[in-house]
């Protein structure tokens, strides 16, 4: 993925967890998720191979960490956007190995 790929990778993710936390009636912070889109861009700006957590690792840490919002998130709670970037990153992530 390109820097501007990863930028736009995060910034989907974020906003797909801001909309299900306001479903889920948590008060959000923007300078959480600034910090958030930061944490994001910084995993994923590694080489596949030292990408340790997945996104949806990163999103519920974040979220027990920060909101001590327990529930478990997936992908699917993320919207059709977030939830096919995902599915893309894990994808380009497996053909990496394949190499």
């Amino acid at each position: 993925m390109t820097n501007l790929e990863i930028t736009s990778f995060a910034k989907t993710l974020c906003e797909g967890l801001k909309q299900y936390l306001k479903n889920e009636n948590i008060k959000i912070n923007d300078a959480d998720f600034q910090e958030l889109e930061n944490i994001l861009i910084n995993e994923f700006n590694l080489p596949y191979s030292d990408q340790t957590q997945t996104p949806t690792q990163l999103l519920n840490n974040f979220t027990k960490t920060i909101y001590k919002f327990e529930k478990v998130i997936t992908p699917q709670n993320l919207g059709i956007e977030a939830h096919e970037q995902i599915m893309i990153w894990g994808l380009l992530k497996a053909d990496n190995y394949n190499d």
